[in-house]
């Protein structure tokens, strides 16, 4: 359900932007200026640019005399697109010529080949370059620690949500359900839908049994239902055409991985161009002749011969 899924993302965003300023400072390594709110803002309200260049969220750092401090440009990528490379500039030129200020480039991935293709250096040519920040399970580890989770549950949050496949997620789980402690009632239903909505349906149930044992009046906090409305029509309408997608996409992100991963391995020079030309297909005929071929090459060139 790739279209529910990037929904469901962008949404958290637009509704905890101190979540892009946590990213930013927690995995990207950048410290923000002092500011007094972040704010999500209305994106065609900071756009010089026709609406075919539309950021999924935009948000913004204030002072308190509303002088904008810091803006960040949060998009969500779930697959490989080349043309993102071309309009992400875009975006942060455009804003950072509205608002006057230094601008950020966020791009939040579910999977991990795709989130390595997203945090390649855009070259600007003799200009410079362009260097998303991309947050990615390799980026965002599971966050097991409850402490950290209590300091940071956005963190604690979006970890459980990109790490479902990770061998302690019921830690993870148990612990960021100690970080919901440390957020206001009304903010707990967007986190746990967002949760719900992007791991796999064990996780799931685990998370409900947790949920369960922790509290009994569990219903009282989270509604009837686990999902908002939106989420739960968003699965009536979308599940059939979604699973199927979501094979024949999933298979070749894993494909495109497994190859990266062996090079990698072997020490081999991945160009950016080659990089782009692997994560790019979809063919997966060829990518499984391309894995073959991963093993024993000298060179990456070699692969596409």
């Amino acid at each position: 359900m790739p279209n529910l899924i990037h929904q469901q993302t962008v949404h958290f965003f637009h509704e905890r932007p101190i979540a892009a300023v946590e990213l930013l400072r927690e995995v990207g390594g950048v410290e923000p200026p002092p500011f007094a709110v972040a704010v999500a803002e209305a994106v065609d309200a900071t756009q010089l640019t026709p609406v075919e260049y539309r950021a999924d969220a935009v948000v913004v750092l204030r002072d308190g005399s509303g002088t904008a401090r810091l803006a960040v440009i949060v998009e969500v990528q779930l697959r490989h697109d080349a043309n993102k490379r071309f309009s992400w500039p875009v975006y942060v030129a455009a804003l950072r010529a509205r608002l006057k200020c230094d601008t950020a480039l966020l791009v939040s991935c579910l999977n991990r080949a795709v989130g390595r293709w997203c945090e390649q250096p855009i070259s600007m040519g003799p200009s410079g370059t362009v260097t998303p920040v991309a947050i990615h399970s390799d980026r965002l580890p599971l966050i097991t620690d409850p402490d950290e989770a209590r300091s940071h549950p956005e963190l604690a949050v979006l970890s459980a949500a990109m790490n479902g496949d990770h061998p302690d997620i019921d830690k993870g789980l148990e612990v960021m359900l100690e970080g919901l402690n440390e957020v206001d009632r009304k903010d707990i239903q967007l986190y746990l839908s967002y949760v719900f909505g992007l791991v796999p349906t064990v996780v799931g149930e685990r998370l409900r049994e947790l949920l369960m044992t922790a509290s009994a009046d569990y219903e009282k906090v989270i509604g009837a239902r686990y999902f908002s409305e939106w989420i739960n029509k968003g699965l009536e309408q979308g599940l059939e055409q979604g699973r199927e997608e979501g094979r024949e996409e999933g298979r070749a992100e894993g494909e495109i991985e497994a190859i990266l991963t062996v090079l990698d391995a072997r020490g081999l020079d991945i160009s950016s161009e080659a990089r782009e030309r692997i994560s790019r297909c979809s063919d997966l005929h060829l990518l499984e002749k391309w894995i073959r071929r991963a093993v024993t090459v000298t060179s990456v060139d070699e692969l596409f011969l």
